[in-house]
């Protein structure tokens, strides 16, 4: 199966071992094609993907503020640049998935978003916000699913039955919001397992604490509906991923040596620094912080799916 990859511009460059500025005299003289988004352009190339298994994962935490929207943004981004077909599912009201992937969440219609699963059964129709990265929108109206979930028989598998069914993508990424309610038990069990954000400061230690006990509950509600996927797994999480780290703080790095003695329980993620500006800008921009011009911030994310990739995902190998 052919999809197409975007090789950043000076990635294309560095491979076929000419200057940068030269690449850019063939793009500006046309013997170069290429795309931009944002600040960058990628030279398009098409790969083979070969065919496998849809995998989901949900960035669940219920602590507010640890990153989770931004990481299923950017890496949801980085695994569609290099060929992956991605979707981003928004499982929170507060819809800012959508509203950073560019999608206006007053325009959003209740049958675009979660509400369709909850009482349907079926997933709507995702919409393209990048090539290879296609997203299922939020609104305000999903605060309704909380009350449905509720009233709905085996209502917090609904998503992870409507996703079962999904064909035509490599990998699911679910943003669930920051709580443990009905909705966000519904995200947990979409799929394959946890990637859980970690605030290196005391109150993403604090968090960890219920998170850590939530995803064996979890784990436990799945294996009686669904033994075979769990079987021989511990554990709900696949990762932790440390985020808005900084360097100069002491409290950061003791949650850094904290998170390596839950290494048993899950592996853990190259840390995502604290990047105020970049990230402000990305989400002014409603665009991946990719596409900013931060070159440090881009890098990071790719070593986190670098990671992701040899460490949790099961994903076939992209060939060029």
């Amino acid at each position: 199966m052919k999809r197409e990859r975007l090789i950043p511009l000076p990635e294309y460059a560095k491979r076929e071992g000419i200057s940068e500025s030269l690449a850019r005299k063939w793009l500006k003289e046309g013997r170069l094609e290429a795309v931009r988004l944002g600040h960058y352009w990628y030279v398009p190339e098409w790969v083979e993907v070969p065919e496998g298994r849809v995998e989901t994962y949900t960035l669940f935490t219920h602590a507010g503020g640890a990153g989770k929207t931004s990481l299923a943004r950017d890496v949801g981004f980085e695994l569609a640049s290099r060929g992956y077909k991605v979707l981003l599912v928004d499982a929170d009201p507060q819809a800012n998935l959508t509203a950073w992937l560019g999608v206006d969440p007053a325009t959003v219609r209740e049958d675009d978003t979660l509400l369709r699963v909850i009482r349907q059964d079926s997933l709507p129709t995702p919409r393209e916000v990048a090539p290879n990265l296609h997203l299922i929108p939020s609104s305000v109206d999903l605060a309704m699913g909380e009350l449905e979930l509720d009233r709905k028989p085996l209502g917090a598998l609904a998503l992870r039955t409507a996703l079962e069914r999904l064909e035509g993508y490599d990998l699911v990424l679910v943003d669930s919001l920051p709580s443990l309610g009905s909705l966000a038990v519904m995200g947990a069990l979409a799929g394959d397992g946890l990637l859980v954000p970690v605030e290196t400061g005391a109150k993403g230690l604090q968090a960890l604490k219920a998170v850590i006990k939530v995803a064996r509950e979890y784990r436990e509600a799945l294996r009686k509906v669904d033994p075979e996927r769990v079987a021989g797994r511990s554990h709900m999480i696949r990762a932790f991923i440390p985020t808005k780290y900084d360097a100069r703080t002491q409290g950061d790095n003791r949650v850094l040596e904290a998170l390596q003695e839950l290494e048993e329980l899950a592996p853990v993620a190259p840390r995502v620094a604290y990047r105020p500006g970049p990230h402000r800008k990305a989400t002014e921009a409603q665009v991946p912080i990719q596409l900013t011009g931060d070159r440090e911030a881009a890098e990071e994310i790719a070593k986190v799916a670098d990671f992701l990739l040899e460490r949790v995902f099961h994903l076939q190998e992209v060939v060029a």
